[in-house]
């Protein structure tokens, strides 16, 4: 770790007497360590503080092509700057003897003393560079780059000028090697690959293999790599340009065999493809030590023969992966193009899929599975194009029809709502597409996940920058303008994301951090707010700044949306808010007013709470909007106040009251059949009683107790039983019970929602049950466990203490366990 250890020779030089003339085991003083390293590694300050110690090394040798730049204690050379500065970097151009060199600086040529200048790490063709941070202004301009532009130096003229290429640029850009440094993109302890590509290295391929994995094992001192890859003794030495980053590996991560690689580096050991196994070690150089489930011994793999499995959870969206030939137990009728829903996970690693046209869960090995983008109620899709027969029908649509989701089942089946259509149409996911989320008019702005490198070039554009989408090109392409660049470009939909449109009459402000606004400040100032008073087609925006005469010109990147809240606004505390006199996180008023300094808004808000007389005074930035409370609603009580403000007033918790009248500051005055008088709440101390809710798919569901026979009988399924909705339709509902191999019918009003179980849930046997639905095992009564998963179709995985195995059982064998941990502590605040 040489760069690192050079840095603490500095620290340790800052002792006032270091031992700097001990020898190590193989007789060498630090002297005799720094004279094998290259000149150009040994910093100036590490030379200076050398030469305080008396610790003297011996005169550089220059060559011609070295890079230089002069040592900072020099003030005026012997020959004058010569157009050079005290900053400069050059190259030798020539040796005159071995006092004097001929430097070729952008400037020009200058002659130098050797002791007026020290060597420098130079830049090489290839390597990617980026502006020094302390660059106002480049030598030769900007051209259309951005700061955070990453180039690749193209060559270095003659005249000591680099030339840089940057994405989209058609030539490259001139720049001085004083303001250019060498991009830091790899970290001590980073999992890099080796590109694919690479068919020569600059310090040698070795037997090294393309496409390996291995970890950074550390960085020189001119920013090369060694790179610890398990197949080797000794580290690789390579540039930064001949790696890429990859996701790393840890320690809990699931992984299979790659299915290109015919036989692992270090042999099957009785495994396959469709084996699976944790990550229980990793060694420096990356090798993983892997625990494979039945297997007395852990396996050693090589990292590139290796790939992690998805973090699966039951109702991932999930496809076969394009690089599996077989699936562990065969298709069936899945195809490559299926898209299903996860319902169940095995601890051995299998896991159950169900598709829409398939009355059974598939059943294949995580290995084999990959997530699929999730379809969502509200997204336009119409049939592929490819597509000549949909799994589930046409029913009577075309390839031409397009709708929107309104429902999606359990098994993933899509329920589109077309237009004019008074039934949905049942789509199978597989055999739809999305259309475009983007319109004519969003405004979006550039993906802040893409990184230095997106689809079209950016660099030009900035990436906070926001457009407008001006058009909708074929294949996923839009067409943007802006209002600042000329013209208008193109950018794929999977590089940019939706921002708030700025329209008439919201409030602005300028955004946080900015240095000056494209335009200029022209009277405005950092604190300054405004309403937008126009808005152009390409987002340029005109504001009405208080205290600026006229409407000021502004970029909405420059600006920032301020909530203002209308006076009758209800409002409630946010969590991070502070408390005032009686008021704390939670509490719920209703806006009179904003405030006002000499004509123009301060940006705060008035809100009165009940309870205080004075109102509150703060910024929006505080406040949350919440739906209003109105005359004739009914609420009670939530289950976690102790003490009601106004006090209880001969009621309890299950008092169910309706809203008589409502004052201005938000008080509520209820009437309940029990109380003569209006009983006063805060409007921070209720919830609103909702009817019956329509049971949605997802919902865990029993039957309600007042149906002594269901429509369509009982089967298997009682009073008891619990299950989840899995499709829905002309009143109907097919319930999903873990016992039953089919789905359960009855009518939807003969059901009623109840508390799903949740992962993490704490549980016990529930009292009285005479015989689990699969049997006891070693459980009593007593025992007390916690849910570890939960399929689709109810059926519970639970951890009971003291036991190593899981318990499956049926959501209607178990009860919640109420009984508080030691750590829980009451709260008789609002709720959280």
């Amino acid at each position: 770790m040489i760069r690192e250890n050079l840095t603490w020779v500095v620290q340790m030089l800052e002792h006032p007497s270091p031992a700097v003339d001990v020898r190590n085991h193989r007789g060498w003083t630090l002297r005799d360590f720094l004279e094998r390293l290259p000149r150009e590694w040994i910093s100036e300050e590490l030379m200076e503080k050398l030469e305080d110690k008396g610790v003297h090394l011996s005169p550089t040798i220059y060559e011609v092509a070295d890079w230089v730049k002069f040592r900072r204690t020099v003030t005026s050379p012997d020959f004058g700057w010569q157009g050079a500065g005290p900053k400069s970097i050059g190259f030798v151009q020539s040796i005159v003897d071995n006092d004097h060199l001929i430097v070729s600086f952008c400037s020009g040529e200058a002659r130098v003393l050797t002791s007026e200048v020290i060597k420098v790490i130079p830049l090489n063709r290839g390597q990617h560079v980026q502006l020094k941070a302390d660059i106002l202004e480049p030598r030769f301009g900007w051209r259309g780059q951005s700061r955070d532009s990453i180039g690749t130096v193209l060559c270095v003229d003659d005249d000591g000028i680099l030339r840089v290429g940057f994405p989209g640029a058609s030539r490259g850009w001139r720049a001085d090697p004083a303001e250019i440094e060498r991009v830091e993109e790899y970290k001590v302890g980073n999992w890099v690959r080796i590109r694919p590509s690479l068919t020569v290295a600059v310090h040698g391929m070795e037997s090294i293999t393309p496409g390996s994995v291995g970890v950074v094992y550390s960085i020189r001192p001119d920013s090369s790599l060694l790179l610890g890859l398990c197949y080797l003794s000794n580290p690789w030495l390579c540039e930064p340009e001949e790696v890429e980053h990859v996701d790393p590996f840890k320690i809990g991560h699931q992984v299979c065999v790659k299915r290109s690689i015919a036989e692992p580096r270090y042999g099957w050991g009785g495994e396959t493809h469709h084996s699976v196994g944790k990550i229980i070690d990793i060694e420096s150089d990356g090798l993983l030590i892997i625990d494979i489930p039945n297997r007395s011994a852990s396996w050693q793999a090589d990292p590139s023969d290796m790939e992690k499995i998805d973090d699966f959870k039951v109702g991932d969206w999930v496809r076969v992966k394009a690089t599996v030939p077989s699936p562990k137990y065969g298709w069936e009728d899945v195809t490559r193009s299926s898209i299903g829903v996860v319902h169940s996970l095995e601890e051995d690693g299998d896991m159950g899929v169900a598709f829409c046209f398939r009355s059974k869960l598939f059943l294949c090995s995580v290995a084999d599975i990959e997530k699929a983008q999730p379809f969502e109620v509200g997204e336009k899709v119409h049939v592929l194009p490819s597509i000549s027969e949909p799994r589930l029908g046409w029913s009577n649509e075309t390839a031409a029809t397009i709708g929107a989701i309104s429902r999606i089942d359990m098994d993933g089946t899509l329920n589109v709502k077309v237009s004019g259509r008074n039934s949905l149409w049942k789509v199978a996911p597989g055999d739809a597409e999305r259309l475009s989320a983007f319109e004519v008019g969003d405004w979006v702005r550039l993906k802040p996940s893409i990184g230095s490198r997106p689809t079209y070039d950016w660099n030009s554009v900035g990436k906070i920058s926001i457009a407008v989408v001006h058009s909708i090109q074929d294949s996923g392409y839009l067409e943007l303008a802006g209002c600042f660049r000329k013209g208008k470009w193109l950018t794929h939909n999977t590089d940019i994301e939706k921002v708030q449109s700025f329209r008439i009459g919201l409030h602005v402000r300028f955004r946080a951090g900015i240095s000056e606004p494209r335009w200029g400040w022209r009277d405005a100032k950092p604190d300054s707010r405004g309403i937008i008073a126009g808005v152009h087609a390409d987002g340029e925006v005109r504001v009405a700044i208080f205290g600026v005469p006229g409407l000021w010109r502004g970029d909405p990147a420059d600006l920032e949306i301020e909530q203002v809240f209308e006076v009758g606004d209800w409002v409630r505390l946010k969590n991070d808010a502070d408390d005032w006199k009686s008021l704390k996180p939670g509490s719920i008023g209703v806006v009179h007013g904003i405030g006002y300094e000499d004509d123009a808004w301060d940006g705060t808000i008035h809100v009165a709470f009940c309870g205080e007389q004075e109102r509150w005074i703060g910024f929006s930035s505080q406040l949350e909007g919440v739906s209003r409370f109105v005359v004739g609603q009914r609420v009670r009580i939530r289950g976690c106040i102790r003490q009601p403000r106004f006090g209880w007033s001969n009621h309890n918790h299950s008092s169910i009251g309706t809203i008589s009248s409502i004052d201005a500051d938000g008080k509520l005055r209820i009437h309940t059949p029990a109380g003569a008088r209006a009983w006063l709440i805060d409007p921070a101390e209720v919830e609103k009683v909702v009817e019956e809710e329509e049971v949605c798919i997802g919902d865990w569901v029993k039957v309600k107790d007042s149906v002594v026979t269901p429509t369509y009988q009982w089967g298997d399924v009682n009073h008891n039983s619990i299950g989840v909705a899995h499709r829905a339709g002309d009143g109907e509902l097919w319930v999903s019970f873990c016992f039953c191999e089919r789905l359960w019918l009855c009518k939807g009003w003969e059901v009623e929602k109840v508390r799903p179980f949740r992962q993490g849930d704490r549980v016990r046997i529930r009292p009285g049950l005479v015989a689990p639905r699969w049997g006891w095992g070693m459980e009593t009564y007593a025992s007390k466990g916690e849910v570890i998963g939960v399929d689709a179709n109810g059926k519970l995985r639970i951890k009971f203490r003291w036991r190593d195995r899981l318990w499956v059982g049926d959501p209607a064998d178990v009860i919640l366990d109420d009984t508080p941990s030691p750590t829980e502590a009451s709260n008789g605040g609002f709720c959280s």
